[in-house]
């Protein structure tokens, strides 16, 4: 985990910040989101046959994390254009508008 004050508006730099957080707190519009990626991921037939031919349930795991990840982060960057971490909190950027996508508590 490596969580910095700092501003972005890159995907990479975004899902690497969506992996820190993910042990922290969504807030309620991400806990939103969130749902309807769940319903997505398992409506994704493709998908779900692709887990279904692997073994190792750490990698079906890993590779089901990751895909809601990529689809969290897709999401917010057609919502937000730019992020802000900081305080341990993570932010999506629109315009004027500052709100609160994450925290997490570091201690």
């Amino acid at each position: 985990m490596f969580i910095k004050n700092q501003k972005f508006s890159d995907e990479d730099t975004l899902l690497e910040q969506l992996f820190d957080f993910g042990l922290g707190d969504p807030s309620s519009d991400v806990a939103a989101i969130m749902k309807e990626i769940d319903q997505e991921v398992l409506a994704n037939k493709a998908f779900q046959e692709y887990k279904a031919g692997l073994t190792d349930e750490e990698e079906i795991m890993e590779v089901d994390d990751e895909e809601r990840r990529i689809r969290l982060a897709e999401k917010l960057m057609e919502l937000y254009e730019s992020f802000e971490v900081f305080k341990s909190q993570l932010f999506g950027i629109s315009k004027d508008n500052k709100v609160l996508l994450y925290s997490i508590d570091l201690y």
